[in-house]
C-alpha cells in the first residue's frame, strides 16, 4: 500500500522533530563555524534523523492500516472493552454503539479498497470510533450506579453526546462509501480530492466529543 506522506506532516511529533532538528543545526554551525566540513556533517546528521523519523511513520503507517481495517480486529477490540468495562451485554445503549461501530469499520474498509491512499485516515477515523464506543461502555456502566440525579443527568448527556457522535460517524462514512460506489458507475469515476479533508472533518469532530470528558464532569 502507498503511504500518503503528507500525512505525517499533521502530527506534532514531526513539528517537535523538525522544530528541534533545525534548533540543533543552528546551534552546530554557531560552534562549528560556517566551514564545508560542518556543514556537510551538520547536513548528514539532520538528514539521517527526518530519514529515520519518516522510516518509523512508513512502518507505523503499513502496520496501522491492516488493524482497524479488518473486521475481526474490530471486533476483538469491542470485545477487549465490553471486558474491560464488564458493560451489560443486554444494555441497548452498548449493542446500538457495538452496531454502529462495526458498520463504520465495514464502510471504512469498502472506501480503503477504492481508494488505498485513504487507509490512513480511514484507520485514524476508526480510532476514534473505537474511543467513542469505550466511552459510551463506560458512560453505560456509570449510568448503573450513580444515585444522585444531578449526577445520573450528566451522566445521561456523556452518553447521548457520544452516541450521538458515534451514529454521525456512521451516517458520514455510509455516506462516503455511497458516493465512491456510484461514482464508479459513471464514466468520470476520478477520485474525490475532498474525500481526506472531510475525513479529517470527522476526526477532529470525534477527538472534541473524546476530549469533552473533564467540562462534561465539571460541577
Amino acid at each position: 500500500m502507498k503511504i500518503r506522506w503528507r500525512t505525517a506532516w499533521r502530527y506534532p511529533q514531526t513539528q517537535f522533530l523538525l522544530v528541534g532538528t533545525g534548533l540543533g543545526y543552528a546551534a552546530f554551525l554557531v560552534f562549528a563555524g560556517l566551514q564545508p566540513l560542518p556543514l556537510l556533517v551538520g547536513t548528514a546528521i539532520a538528514l539521517a534523523m527526518l530519514l529515520a523519523w519518516f522510516w518509523q511513520f512508513r512502518q507505523a503507517q503499513i502496520s496501522t492500516t491492516g488493524n482497524l481495517l479488518e473486521a475481526p480486529v474490530m471486533l476483538a477490540h469491542l470485545e477487549a472493552i465490553a471486558q474491560r468495562t464488564e458493560v451489560p451485554a443486554d444494555s441497548p445503549d452498548w449493542r446500538q454503539a457495538c452496531t454502529w461501530a462495526s458498520a463504520s469499520q465495514a464502510a471504512a474498509a469498502q472506501i480503503s479498497e477504492a481508494d488505498p491512499l485513504l487507509g490512513p485516515d480511514l484507520v485514524e477515523t476508526l480510532y476514534t470510533v473505537e474511543g467513542l464506543v469505550s466511552q459510551v461502555a463506560g458512560s453505560t456502566v456509570a449510568l448503573q450506579q450513580v444515585q444522585t440525579e444531578r449526577y445520573r443527568t450528566l451522566t445521561r448527556q456523556h452518553l447521548d453526546t457520544r452516541r450521538d457522535r458515534l451514529r454521525a460517524t456512521h451516517d458520514q462514512l455510509q455516506q462516503l462509501r455511497d458516493q465512491m460506489v456510484l461514482a464508479q458507475l459513471t464514466t468520470e469515476a476520478a477520485s474525490d480530492t475532498s474525500l481526506p479533508d472531510r475525513l479529517q472533518l470527522v476526526i477532529e469532530a470525534n477527538k472534541t466529543a473524546l476530549s469533552a470528558v473533564a467540562k462534561d464532569e465539571q460541577p
